[in-house]
């Protein structure tokens, strides 16, 4: 049955449905009315399906062959929104969503975008893709319907980056449908046609589906998502992303987390006055809570509070008590015979009663306990811009241990 046919079937019983008409009443097989009936579910879920968002933690491993055990490189921890279909992304702890490429804001490693809303929008509301029965299996345990399909890069919008390289791909793979529900349970997409620019052998992405409740309502959502790309030379990368706290939201071009104001009156907020830092100011903070090194994950904020007046020719620039905000940009672990843990900490901004500013500066020294005899951390500035390297036994950074910063420049914009 061609592309062409099989969007006239689709149409027709469609509404024929509308009309009261039975699917018996259409004449069609059954394994075509119950796909049929499952697009026209999905596209039900996906057009009444409000603007959410969630927590997104993906673990990232690489291995170097076939027959080599993958290893974790890292764990990410993001926000993820989705907002009229497209996907939006913010570090934990951010006031906003940024309307810019997630490959912008994680570096190193592969990453992926459309696992949790593009894909299925594409498979199943676009009519480009070509379907056949292959029949029945089992996946986690559940006999579920299997259909293949198809979309030639002609009339894909799937888009792979590696790098600075971009290319539209076609894709292929399978949809796995309840028999009972007719609710989709897991979507497989494997890209074709790849471009040589992307030195990539295979790409695939395989998303679990399951109900979820946002608001008062339960939504059919990909929880759980599996992305595997292999580049020429064999060597494979593989990232599980999971998603959790799902919640709905309302907005319009940005999304806040600050807490709404209530319609009761209330004072207005005190001005504060956005200040640069001066290059080369030293900061003496605490950290406010531990930083857990097993548990833990890229993206994960923390905050620390200056314990000393940072002073610039007699001048108190930050005093004493102010909060200094980041997040961690690196958390791995080695490998061999030298077995330690890479950490990394991103410094964003400073602030204190009636001032802020966005604040560029890296790790002198990290004493790594709040007693006397505390293990002094010197960062390599040489790795990674400084990342604390400690032992793979140390399980977390302890509340209280002290970092002495150094302010590298002025900050003249908001930083993203």
């Amino acid at each position: 049955m061609g592309r062409m046919w099989r969007v006239v079937v689709f149409a027709l019983f469609g509404a024929g449905l509308a009309c009261g008409q039975t699917p018996e009443e259409t004449g069609l097989s059954p394994e075509v009315l119950n796909l049929a009936k499952a697009k026209l579910r999905m596209e039900e879920n996906l057009e009444r399906l409000p603007n959410y968002t969630c927590t997104q933690t993906t673990e990232r491993s690489r291995r170097n062959a076939a027959n080599r055990r993958f290893q974790l490189i890292d764990t990410l921890r993001l926000e993820v929104a989705i907002s009229n279909g497209k996907e939006l992304y913010a570090w934990p702890g951010s006031r906003k969503f940024e309307d810019r490429e997630l490959t912008d804001m994680v570096s190193g490693g592969a990453i992926g975008t459309g696992a949790f809303g593009s894909h299925a929008r594409s498979v199943f509301l676009s009519n480009t893709a070509k379907f056949d029965f292959e029949g029945q299996q089992l996946v986690n345990g559940k006999e579920v319907l299997t259909y293949r399909y198809s979309v030639p890069q002609m009339f894909s919008g799937y888009t792979i980056r590696v790098g600075k390289d971009r290319a539209i791909v076609g894709y292929f793979g399978r949809v796995f449908i309840d028999p009972k529900t007719l609710d989709l349970v897991r979507l497989e997409v494997n890209a074709s046609e790849i471009d040589p620019i992307l030195q990539l052998k295979e790409a695939s992405t395989m998303m679990d589906y399951s109900r979820v409740k946002i608001g008062e309502s339960d939504f059919l959502l990909p929880l759980g998502s599996e992305l595997s790309m292999v580049d020429i030379d064999g060597g494979e990368s593989r990232n599980r992303m999971q998603l959790s706290a799902c919640r709905q939201y309302s907005g319009e071009s940005t999304i806040s987390f600050e807490e709404p104001t209530t319609t009761e009156s209330v004072a207005a907020p005190k001005a504060v006055s956005k200040m640069e830092l001066p290059g080369g100011l030293l900061l003496d903070a605490r950290l406010d809570a531990p930083i857990d090194l097993v548990k833990g994950a890229v993206g994960d904020p923390f905050t620390a509070t200056v314990f000393n007046d940072a002073k610039l020719k007699g001048k108190v620039i930050v005093p004493k008590g102010a909060i200094i905000r980041g997040r961690v940009n690196r958390l791995q672990s080695t490998v061999g015979v030298s077995q330690a843990v890479y950490l990394g900490l991103e410094f964003v901004s400073v602030d204190f009663p009636g001032a802020e500013a966005d604040l560029a500066a890296f790790l002198e020294t990290a004493l790594l306990s709040a007693g006397r005899n505390g293990n002094v951390a010197s960062p390599d500035h040489n790795v990674d811009e400084g990342a604390i390297i400690v032992g793979v036994a140390v399980r977390q950074i302890p509340k209280g241990s002290m970092l002495k910063l150094r302010v590298e420049a002025a900050v003249t914009g908001g930083r993203k």
